[in-house]
Formats: C-alpha cells, structure tokens, sequence
C-alpha cells in the first residue's frame, strides 16, 4: 500500500513530463509504457566454503615407472589442507590407471581427492587385502598413482573449496497507459 502511494503521489507531481522513471530500492517501476527490470532484493553473490581436510590422513603410493611423482602429489594435496603420510612405492604389478582407496566411513573424502584429480569413481575402492601397499596403517585414503596421472603434471593446487552461485532473477513487464480527456 505504501509503495502504491509513493507511485501515485510521484505520477500526480510529475504529470505532463515524459516517461518518468521512479527508483524504489533496486526496482526501477515505469509510469509511462516503459520497460521494466527488476532484481533480487539482494545482490547474486558466491558463497564460498572452506572444507578442512587436516583430520583426514592420506597415503601417496607410487605405482608406475614415473620416479618422484607421489612425492609431487603429496606436496599438492599437503597444500589443500590434506594431512599426508611419508609417499611410498606401490606394490608390484605396476598400474596402468590411478585409483583412490578408503578405510571405513571415508568415502567422501575419497571421492573428493579422486573428483580433484579426474580419478573416476569407478577406480574409488574400500581398502581392501587388494589394496597395492605394504601397509595402510594410520591411512584414511590411499592415492595410487599410477601410468595415466604420472604422465601428468600435478596440478598446482587441489582445490579445498565449493562455490555455489546465488540465482538472480529478472522480471520484465509493460505498463499499460490511459487518457481521459478533460
């Protein structure tokens, strides 16, 4: 009711001008057949979120021919807020594709490093007597590297965070006129 009144108390004071425009907050309201947009009370933004990883341990384990390169993933996941094991060599056969293993209720963390480094789900497994490392004691994810991500530069950082965009929405409308002669 009150922003009726503000539009007609400014059409009654404007009268006789062409195609006024009056500005309410973020919404331009036509008084003259004009084209109107408007916009979300609050501005689109980006959220971002910080996971923390540092409660999740993670073994790098070297399975291709490729020296150095779990020590380079190491240190890039060490970047993202992963806490990191010494890397290692992985167990013999040699693998030709790379793969992430979990210990128990660490599926998404897995998940995660395996999205990071275009690992596909398909090669995410539950540590199992398969898994190609000596050990994986005091590991919560093991990364296997193997021929497909060693002939790889590691990335320079794996991202910790999520950005979700706000949605913004525009309405456009026509406002009709009328005379009355008098």
């Amino acid at each position: 009711m009150i922003v009726a009144a503000v539009v007609l108390g400014v059409v009654i004071l404007q009268s006789g001008s062409h195609s006024p425009v009056v500005a309410l907050g973020s919404t331009n309201l036509p008084l003259n057949g004009v084209t109107t947009t408007t916009a979300p009370r609050h501005p689109a933004t980006s959220t971002s979120t910080t996971v923390s990883h540092a409660g999740v341990t993670v073994l790098v384990a070297n399975s291709s021919t490729t020296g150095g390169v779990a020590a380079g993933y190491s240190t890039v996941l060490q970047h993202a807020g992963w806490t990191l094991l010494s890397p290692v060599t992985a167990k013999a056969p040699l693998h030709a594709t790379s793969s992430v293993y979990y210990a128990a209720n660490k599926r998404p963390d897995a998940d995660a490093i395996a999205a990071a480094l275009g690992i596909p789900d398909s090669a995410v497994f539950p540590v199992s007597a398969a898994t190609p490392v000596a050990t994986t004691t005091g590991a919560d994810v093991i990364l296997v590297i193997g021929s497909d991500l060693a002939a790889k530069t590691p990335p320079s950082t794996v991202p910790p965070t999520t950005t979700t965009a706000a949605p913004t929405t525009t309405t456009t409308t026509k406002a009709h006129t009328s005379s009355t002669a008098g």
